[in-house]
C-alpha cells in the first residue's frame, strides 16, 4: 500500500513542477517582451536626441556665425514647409504626391461624377424649423425629466402629438 501512494505523490509532485515550469515560460515570455519594449523606447529616444542636436548644431552655425545674414525673405523660406532647397542651392516648391495611379483608380471623388448640391427652399426651412420646435415641445410633454417616455406612451404618440402642435403652429 505505502509504495502505491508514494507513486502518486510523486505523480503530483511531478504534475506541480509541469504546471511551475509553463508559469516561468510565461514570466520569461513577458520579461522578454518588457525587455524589447524598453530597448525599441531607448532606440526612439536615442534617435529623437540625435535629431534634436543636428537641428541645433545647424541653428548653433547659423547663429554663431557673424558672415551669416537672414534677410526677410530668407526667413520666410526657412520657415515655410512647402519650399525646399536642393544641393546646388536652387529653391523649390515640393510638390505633394497624391497617391499612385493604381490608388487614384479607386478615389471616389475621381470616379464618380459631380453631383450639384440641390439648394433649399426658404419654405422647407421654415417648415423644418417649425417641426423641430414641435417635435422638442410634444417630447417635453411626454417625456419625463430624466428623458424617458412617460408610461403607456409610444414613440408613434411623440409623433402625433408633434404633428398637432405643427398644424397649430402654422396657423
Amino acid at each position: 500500500m505505502i509504495p502505491l501512494v508514494r507513486g502518486v505523490r510523486e505523480f503530483q509532485e511531478d504534475f506541480r513542477d509541469d504546471r511551475r515550469r509553463e508559469e516561468e515560460r510565461s514570466d520569461s515570455r513577458r520579461e522578454d517582451q518588457r525587455r524589447d519594449e524598453m530597448m525599441r523606447a531607448m532606440e526612439e529616444s536615442e534617435r529623437q536626441r540625435r535629431e534634436d542636436e543636428r537641428k541645433m548644431d545647424a541653428l548653433r552655425t547659423i547663429v554663431n556665425d557673424d558672415d551669416i545674414e537672414i534677410s526677410i525673405e530668407e526667413r520666410k523660406l526657412i520657415n515655410n514647409p512647402e519650399m525646399k532647397m536642393m544641393d546646388n542651392g536652387e529653391i523649390v516648391k515640393r510638390t505633394r504626391s497624391k497617391g499612385s495611379a493604381f490608388a487614384n483608380q479607386f478615389r471616389f471623388d475621381k470616379i464618380a461624377p459631380k453631383i450639384k448640391k440641390t439648394v433649399r427652399k426658404k419654405a422647407r426651412k421654415e417648415l423644418d424649423r417649425l417641426q423641430s420646435e414641435a417635435f422638442r415641445e410634444a417630447n417635453k410633454l411626454l417625456r419625463t425629466k430624466a428623458g424617458k417616455l412617460r408610461k403607456g406612451v409610444t414613440q408613434s404618440d411623440v409623433a402625433k402629438r408633434a404633428q398637432k402642435i405643427l398644424k397649430r403652429l402654422r396657423k
